[in-house]
């Protein structure tokens, strides 16, 4: 599809029950194997909505009709996170999700830009936290390259056991973002000529990886040393690619928890996702304020 031909999308704040039963349906098509009880339930969207809570969908005319044209959706709230021990106001984005059909055409990115403007006109904090499974590469880059948030927050097993087709069968570790909205960092990310950095560049501590075939690779245990240099950090391609590989996920699941853990506790941040030609896809570490 041409990008003169691609449906133009409209965001909107959804503050009706039948707005809200079409937001639980998309929750139902993108989490698949997701149980009943994992949905939100309409009273809660409804009150979110009405106490200064933020639920967005993203409407396209050749959307489902059974969503009432809606292909994505955003959920969050005010909250308070710690700075230097002391309480201090952010937004806390839970949820963002698009229909697997969608995906590529920019509506997750459409919301999240959204969701910073109406942040930015409201000027009641700057800072906005999510999480999200640092293992899901897509998403690494999303998050990091695109919206330009960084990470210095590791969560073991942060939602227990779940069985949706994304996290059965391993813990729910996950990266804890900080998306400071008015940061050069992130005006730098979301403007429509991006900087990149050359990272290569930058001569980084390239972290070894093992062949298991032609198409995956597996981490290999590594001791760290914190001199300054960026550390670059592996990531699988694909979670698919290693789950059927016997117990490669779990393993890189380990390793990551490892890294990230050793290097967050050395001063380091996770500040961008990047594929470095032969060397692959890449989490990017350096010590924070450089």
């Amino acid at each position: 599809m041409s990008n003169a031909a691609k449906p133009e999308i409209v965001i909107r704040k959804l503050l009706t029950v039948e707005e809200c039963q079409h937001f639980q349906e998309l929750q139902h098509r993108v989490w698949v194997g997701e149980p009943d009880t994992e949905i939100v339930p309409i009273h809660v969207l409804i009150t979110q909505a009405q106490n200064g809570g933020m639920v967005l969908g993203a409407y396209a005319e050749d959307g489902p009709e059974s969503s009432g044209g809606m292909v994505g959706i955003a959920f969050g709230w005010p909250a308070f996170g710690k700075v230097e021990g002391n309480p201090q106001l952010k937004f806390c984005s839970h949820m963002v999700g698009v229909l697997p059909h969608w995906h590529g055409r920019g509506v997750g990115l459409k919301l999240k830009l959204v969701q910073r403007q109406i942040l930015l006109e409201q000027a009641q904090t700057d800072w906005v936290t999510w999480t999200y499974d640092p293992l899901q590469r897509v998403n690494a880059v999303f998050n990091l390259h695109r919206l330009g948030a960084v990470c210095s927050t590791y969560k073991r097993n942060q939602y227990g056991e779940m069985h949706d087709h994304l996290n059965a069968g391993m813990p729910t570790d996950r990266f804890q973002v900080d998306w400071y909205i008015r940061s050069e960092q992130v005006e730098n990310a979301v403007s429509l000529q991006p900087r990149s950095v050359d990272w290569a560049a930058a001569r980084p501590t390239v972290l070894p990886l093992r062949p298991v075939n032609h198409h995956v690779n597996a981490p290999v245990e590594t001791r760290l040393k914190f001199n300054g240099q960026p550390i670059a950090v592996p990531i699988p391609d694909s979670v698919a690619s290693v789950r059927v590989e016997g117990g490669l996920l779990l393993e890189w699941r380990h390793y990551l928890r490892e890294m990230a853990e050793s290097c967050f506790a050395a001063g380091y941040q996770a500040v961008d996702c990047v594929h470095l030609g032969d060397w692959g896809w890449r989490y990017m570490f350096v010590p924070k304020g450089s």
